[in-house]
């Protein structure tokens, strides 16, 4: 007895085995908030979107991406990169995404993979959407920095948070010792945006420290009893040089900053200037000394060389060598993992 096939069950068939390759569930994969700004210089002329996620650690080799709606309607990937881990076994990954062109909204959900699987956090299939009214989504996390900038003796910050009731208080605590000391300074309310996720706080501050010394902090949120941190995940920020951002610019980048290492600046971080999209560069005088590296938090705990010199950087990787003196490019892609060395005339 010969059975009819038809359409319908046809498309059963293709969209079990769909689904049978990709997992939807909350506990492998959480947005832990995210934040939209559309800039309005000339109307709604460029954009970003910054914030974090948290996801099982299910294995050793995994990916986390931004999966957004661009301007021409398509789905498309934007990396968000391994910061840290976090409790229960969890693991701490954040993105930015700057939007250029006339970007008045926003629809994005995350996806996960790892050891053959897909999971998504994609707001019980409905997508995060954000436009000029909606802003920001604190969904398990209910304080960030937005943006912090360094030039000379001044420094500003602004931040968001879950907003409460008048009560509610965001301290910028901060050190210029290496947190030998720490000081605290409140920031002022700006304003609050009702949206679809909730009540938000927009706050700043700003404030005189002189340009040589080493500036870094985190913020403390404080509604009623309960006080919560985003100290970056245990990371912490940092302003490091007179002239230094976070959250700031409209290159794409896999890392909110990237640091040269080496024997010419004693091993010390040197800020590297993002160039182009996922690029960093620096001019370096070598005057003999010839090993250095990429490091990303200023804390080695994740930082990259080169195994066999084939000009592509690994992980945890040997040293990089330059064999010639004076002032040398010092180039890097971390999207594609290439680098240059090349002397400056």
């Amino acid at each position: 007895m010969v059975k009819k096939f038809s359409f319908a069950a046809a498309v059963r068939v293709v969209l079990s085995c769909f689904l049978a390759s990709m997992s939807f569930a909350t506990n492998e994969v959480r947005l832990q908030y995210a934040q939209f700004t559309p800039y309005y210089e000339n109307g709604f002329d460029h954009a970003e979107l910054e914030g974090s996620i948290e996801v099982k650690n299910l294995g050793p080799v995994k990916q986390v991406w931004l999966h957004y709606q661009n301007a021409l309607g398509e789905w498309v990937d934007h990396p968000a990169f391994y910061t840290a881990p976090t409790a229960d076994n969890y693991e701490a990954f954040t993105f930015r995404l700057p939007l250029p062109g006339s970007v008045s909204s926003l629809r994005f959900a995350v996806k996960y993979q790892v050891s053959g699987q897909t999971y998504w956090d994609n707001n019980n299939q409905q997508d995060y959407r954000f436009d000029g009214n909606t802003q920001t989504a604190f969904r398990h996390q209910s304080v960030a920095v937005d943006d912090a900038s360094r030039y000379y003796n001044k420094v500003t910050l602004s931040a968001r948070s879950r907003y409460q009731s008048t009560d509610d208080k965001v301290t910028l605590v901060y050190s210029l010792d290496h947190w030998q000391t720490q000081q605290r300074r409140e920031l002022t309310l700006s304003h609050t945006v009702n949206g679809l996720y909730g009540t938000s706080g927009f706050w700043q501050t700003s404030l005189g420290i002189e340009y040589y010394r080493p500036f870094e902090y985190f913020l403390e949120y404080q509604t009623g009893n309960d006080v919560e941190q985003d100290d970056y995940h245990g990371k912490g920020y940092r302003l490091l040089a007179f002239n230094d951002s976070f959250g700031f610019g409209m290159f794409k980048q896999r890392y909110p900053q990237l640091y040269f290492r080496g024997q010419p600046t004693n091993w010390t971080s040197s800020p590297m200037s993002l160039i182009a999209d996922y690029t960093w560069s620096i001019l370096v005088y070598f005057d003999g000394s010839t090993d250095f590296k990429f490091d990303v938090y200023n804390d080695w705990s994740r930082n990259f060389g080169d195994n066999n010199a084939d000009g592509f950087i690994d992980l945890n990787g040997n040293n990089l060598k330059v064999n010639t003196a004076g002032s040398i490019q010092i180039t890097v892609n971390t999207q594609t993992a290439e680098y240059w060395i090349e002397p400056y005339y």
